[in-house]
């Protein structure tokens, strides 16, 4: 048995802080050199994006199972593309960047403190031809499982 839940979210990539990044947020924005606030803006956006991500997530009383779950993001195509390749583009896999692994990693950190509980994860990642992208999970019975008859 199949449940799928829909988190009407564009995905995004988890971004890598560090202890000298709280300096970004202590600066005035207009004292801020343009790759400061060009990071300060990537963490501000990344930040936003994990509580966005989690209350919509809690609105649909939704809890990542540690098992037999699959995760679909759905990311937008380019706005710099062409009408032929957006329309080409559509549905099929994601073969570019962003890594599977950084959308992933964003995704648990936005839905729980820590992931080392999970243990069955599938992921797949496709574009999409419209503005915005959203995240599908398909949850399975992790009750029955063929690996489990064998034993």
């Amino acid at each position: 048995m199949q449940r799928k839940v829909i988190l009407e979210i564009t995905p995004q990539t988890h971004v890598r802080a560090t202890v000298g990044d709280r300096i970004f947020f202590k600066i005035p924005r207009d004292k801020l050199r343009p790759a400061g606030l060009k990071r300060l803006l990537r963490l501000e956006r990344y930040n936003q994006y994990k509580v966005d991500l989690n209350a919509l997530a809690k609105s649909k009383k939704f809890e990542l199972p540690e098992q037999g779950a699959h995760i679909i993001y759905y990311i937008p195509v380019p706005k710099s593309w062409r009408k032929y390749k957006k329309s080409e583009m559509h549905m099929r896999l994601h073969q570019s960047t962003p890594d599977v692994d950084n959308l992933t990693k964003a995704f648990f950190d936005s839905l729980m403190e820590e992931d080392k509980h999970i243990a069955d994860v599938h992921i797949t990642k496709k574009w999409v031809n419209q503005e915005h992208g959203w995240i599908d999970i398909i949850i399975n019975d992790p009750l029955i499982r063929s690996n489990d008859a064998l034993v």
